[in-house]
């Protein structure tokens, strides 16, 4: 045992000694008893790595007072050694870690991979990529068929790869940010951004730029030369134009020399000293080009000539204006408005001078006309229950008709106006609406202005409904009362007055006061009072009665009868007026304020029953009838006896009553009948469906016959639901959506007691004809002028009759299309349009490309459908009021037209459409039109012609399809008007 310890001393001393001389060269001597901050992190990983074992580590505390308890007189020497070295040995330096990076060096790591191989040459730092290789550095990417990246450079440099003849089969694409490439080779420096491209295709928007070879000296700077400029994304473009040198900065603009055009090709010989051509995206300020049009009646003219200004990113403003060689100007303004999840709006401000054939002609005209449109629309997000809208169109009456190559505002009629602005009170029943409206009719030149006009609504509530109600409501919880109010402010005249036209102050004055003289006011109050009583038979029978009350607030009692009037008509040729009289009804208002009660009583009763027939085919399974029988009872009594007068209605002297207190809520003198009505109502509403049966499916192995009896006599049942039809293959298929007839008696009348009966029918058959059909039977004998008498049509001598059909119509519609040849496309195409017409920064572009689409069709030819039929017809019959004298009719009794559109693609470049309007009455076709387009790939042609009609014109247009050259167009355009 002692030679044993010997040989264990001299390890420990030869240990102690190693670890003294350690600690002085590396300048840690205070490992084992004062360790300095500098060394902390270092000694202990040190320390770490001396353990019992593999596991666990042992730190400085636990090493010192293991080496203490297990070595004999370490302690006390340890203390020696400790007290020694402090005073001998220096104190210890600390050193600091420090990277420095090279300024060559790139500010992020670049990121590469090849399909095929990666070659890594050490000694040159370079790394050849072969096979689809692809880099990535920050916001620039490359990928080419072969790649090498210089490491201490920066520089990469690729290669497009190509046949055994040297043509390019596959580019090399680079995304520097927003700039794309397409080249033969390029040498790229990722550090500066600066490269080399030859051979490259830049896309710049709608823009692609070809250049022999490009020098990109920063991140949006390129000089170019060998430049190609097109909107075609072939490589071998159909068009463009040529210019040898370029700058062109990144979604800006580029400039360069001398410049031509080239088609296929073949150069034009037309030379420009410069080209610029604007890049940047968005709306931006610049002229408008105008097309050339011939007119017959107003010569050669430019149209379209304008000038857009965007103003800021809430407003902007289009001009654009029209002139003629004899005389005939027009300017328009079309500003527009938006402010996301505000509001939205545009205005179109326009007049036109219309002069016609020069003075010494007999047809000579000239005048002046205006025209206001303006729509808003607010978001109901910016302010929840409050809306405020306006569709304002108003125009001079001959604005229309004087606008030249647009059929569909030449017969335009009638158009109106509307502001509104409407106010619902949350969890309240309260309702506000304010509105102001136009009506015109350009016919006859009547114009009706309702302003002020005001509703005010409270839904119906229910007082005696409790607020925590539990179990069944009783009857008498479910009685409601509601209101509604309105006032209406009207002003009617005519434009032919001279009043309106004329610029003397004395006339002016004049029409004020006949305009003044024309208003009407007039307020309605009522208030409904309704009541659900439970339903009866098990809920066959539903009852609800209901007692309303109204009182009418009129400016006025009118006085009505028969005598002679002037009528004005304008003279368009010397812009003068005509008179012409007629005798009608005259009316005469003495102002006054006065109450116009009226009140009623009423129940009814509503029930609906159900027949079906089932079949045993393995066809048609079932048909089924639904009839809705509906009956009441109603009492109204007269409050306003004592204001009911007879007046004359025709020349031959026929009587009819009217109430001098109606006022606008009125209706027709001649449909005027007694005062006081109690009776009854009755309807009659039926629908007709059957269920079809799939093919029958294969029995399951193991079924029985038994089994299958059953299941099918549980199928024979009509009512299964959605879900069992789907499962057993069974299609629900309408047969008639309704039919039926609706009418009243009057047993408190004087005579005609019983209403005319009206009666529809309506169906969709085989999903895609829609048909509709109406008619109005009067069961009365009608004398010899077409009124009706009080003789009931079957107690005639001619034999039983129900009566005579007064009204009819007959409306047909279907709609035929194949399916797109790409449906991906047709989605997608789909998808755009709906999101730039749902696009609120868009609103007033999409109104005027909607108005040149209405013009030009055959230049928005979807080539992706082969075809496409829609047809409409219509048939209607009414019985015209017979001149007393002559015992005539002044129309034919039918009138029958049908509407037609389609088109059929010849080839899938070649489209042809046509679309027009027959009469039959007339046995004419009104209006016809017709277009061929051709798709040129970049560019299209697009020729209309409108052969048939009062207004007659042909186009021809051939245009780029890129927006940015829309203006780069050929255009012919002549019209002619009349028989000319």
């Amino acid at each position: 045992m002692r030679k044993f310890k010997r040989i264990y001393h001299a390890v420990l001393i030869l240990t102690v000694i190693f670890l003294l001389t350690v600690s002085k060269q590396i300048g840690a001597i205070n490992f084992l008893f004062k360790i300095s901050p500098a060394y902390e992190e270092s000694s202990r990983l040190a320390m770490s790595s001396f353990s019992l074992s593999d596991t666990v580590p042992l730190k400085k505390d636990s090493l010192l007072k293991l080496l203490k308890d297990t070595i004999p007189g370490l302690k006390d020497s340890l203390q020696i050694a400790d007290s020694t070295l402090a005073d001998s040995l220096p104190r210890a330096r600390v050193d600091t870690f420090t990277l420095k990076v090279s300024k060559d060096s790139l500010e992020a790591p670049v990121v590469y991979e090849a399909q095929d191989s990666a070659i890594g040459l050490v000694q040159g730092k370079t790394i050849e990529l072969y096979g689809k290789a692809k880099t990535e550095y920050q916001t620039s990417s490359l990928q080419a068929p072969y790649m090498r990246l210089n490491q201490a450079t920066g520089v990469v440099s690729a290669r497009a790869g190509r046949d055994s003849t040297g043509a390019v089969v596959d580019y090399i694409e680079m995304n520097d940010g927003q700039s794309q490439y397409k080249s033969d080779s390029l040498d790229y420096n990722f550090q500066n951004q600066r490269g080399l491209i030859r051979g490259t295709i830049s896309q710049q928007g709608e823009m692609f730029v070809h250049s022999h070879i490009a020098k990109k000296v920063n991140e949006n700077t390129v000089y170019a030369t060998g430049n190609f400029f097109t909107t075609c994304n072939l490589d071998h473009p159909h068009f463009g134009f040529r210019a040898n040198r370029a700058k062109i900065v990144n979604k800006k603009l580029a400039v360069t020399g001398a410049v031509r055009p080239e088609f296929d090709s073949v150069p034009v010989p037309v030379y420009l000293p410069f080209g610029f051509y604007p890049l940047y995206q968005g709306r931006h300020s610049g002229a408008m080009a105008p097309s050339f049009e011939t007119n017959d009646q107003e010569g050669v003219g430019l149209s379209g000539l304008g000038y857009y200004l965007g103003i800021s990113d809430y407003w902007d403003v289009q001009f654009t204006g029209d002139v003629y060689s004899f005389g005939t100007w027009s300017a328009n303004a079309l500003p527009t408005y938006r402010k996301l999840y505000k509001y939205q709006g545009n205005l179109n401000l326009g007049v036109r001078s219309t002069k016609r054939n020069t003075r010494d002609d007999p047809d000579y005209m000239k005048t002046m006309s205006y025209t206001f449109n303006w729509s808003h629309s607010s978001d109901s997000r910016s302010r929840p229950g409050v809306n405020f809208g306006a569709s304002v169109n108003w125009s001079s009456t001959n604005y229309s008709r004087l606008i030249p190559n647009n059929a569909q505002l030449n017969f335009q009629n009638v158009i109106g106006s509307s502001i509104n602005y409407s106010k619902q009170w949350q969890d309240k029943p309260f309702n506000l609406s304010l509105s102001m409206n136009h009506s015109q009719n350009n016919q006859n030149r009547s114009m009706t202005i309702n302003f002020p006009t005001a509703n005010f609504a409270v839904t119906t509530i229910y007082p005696l409904q409790k607020k925590e109600s539990v179990g069944k409501k009783k009857w008498y919880e479910q009685l409601g009362i509601g209101y509604n109010g309105s006032f209406r402010n009207d002003f009617n005249f005519y434009d032919s007055v001279a009043y309106s036209r004329s610029n003397d102050l004395i006339n002016n004055r004049r029409f004020m006061k006949f305009l003044l003289d024309t208003a009407r006011w007039s307020a309605n109050h009522n208030i409904p009072i309704t009541l659900s009583l439970p339903s009866i038979l098990n809920g066959a029978l539903v009852i609800a009665p209901s007692v309303s009350y109204s009182q009418e607030w009129v400016d006025g009692v009118t006085t009505m009868s028969w005598g002679p009037k002037t009528f004005y008509r304008r003279n368009m040729a010397n812009n003068g007026d005509s008179s012409y009289v007629r005798d009608t009804i005259l009316a005469d208002v003495a102002r006054g304020f006065k109450i116009k009660q009226q009140t009623s009583f009423g129940i009814s009763f509503n029930t609906a029953l159900y027949g079906s027939y089932e079949f045993k085919g393995e066809k048609v399974k079932a048909i089924r009838h639904v009839m809705r029988p509906t009956f009441g009872l109603n009492y109204t009594p007269d409050l306003t006896k004592n204001f009911w007068k007879p007046v004359q209605i025709d020349s031959i002297g026929t009587i009819a009553l009217y109430n001098q207190l109606d006022g606008l809520y009125s209706r027709p003198v001649s449909q005027f009948t007694s005062r006081e009505s109690g009776g009854i109502s009755f309807g009659l509403d039926n629908n007709l469906e059957m269920k079809v049966r799939a093919k029958p499916k294969k029995k399951k192995p193991g079924s029985s016959s038994s089994d299958e009896g059953e299941d099918d006599k549980e199928k024979d049942s009509f009512v299964d639901t959605k879900e069992e039809d789907a499962e057993n293959g069974i299609k629900k298929i309408k047969l008639i959506d309704g039919f039926g007839f609706n009418g009243s008696y009057n047993f408190l009348a004087d005579s005609l007691k019983l209403s005319p009966i009206s009666m529809y029918f309506r169906t969709n058959l085989f999903e895609k004809i829609n048909l509709n059909a109406s008619a109005t039977l009067v069961p009365y004998e009608l004398n010899e002028t077409g009124y009706a008498t009080s003789r009931y049509a079957w107690a005639g001598d001619g034999g039983f009759k129900i009566g005579t059909v007064t009204n009819a119509s007959i409306s047909m519609s279907t709609s035929f299309q194949s399916k797109p040849k790409d449906p991906e496309k047709a989605k997608a195409r789909e998808k755009a349009i709906n999101e730039s017409l749902n696009d609120p920064m868009l609103q007033g572009d999409q109104t005027r490309l909607m108005e040149y689409m209405r013009q030009n069709p055959a230049q928005f030819v979807d080539f992706n459908t082969p075809w496409s039929i829609n047809l409409s017809y219509s048939l209607n019959y009414s019985r015209q009021n017979r001149n007393p004298l002559t015992l005539q009719s002044s129309t034919s009794p039918i009138t029958s037209s049908v509407n037609f559109n389609g088109s059929f693609n010849l080839t899938p470049k070649w489209n042809f459409s046509v679309n027009g309007f027959y009469d039959f009455s007339t046995a004419k076709i009104q209006t016809f039109s017709m277009a061929i387009s051709r798709d040129l790939h970049c560019w299209q042609m697009a020729i209309n012609v409108t052969p048939i009609g009062l207004y007659r014109f042909f186009n021809f247009t051939i245009s780029p399809k890129a927006g940015i050259l829309q203006d780069l167009k050929i255009n012919r355009s002549r019209s002619f008007v009349g028989g000319r």
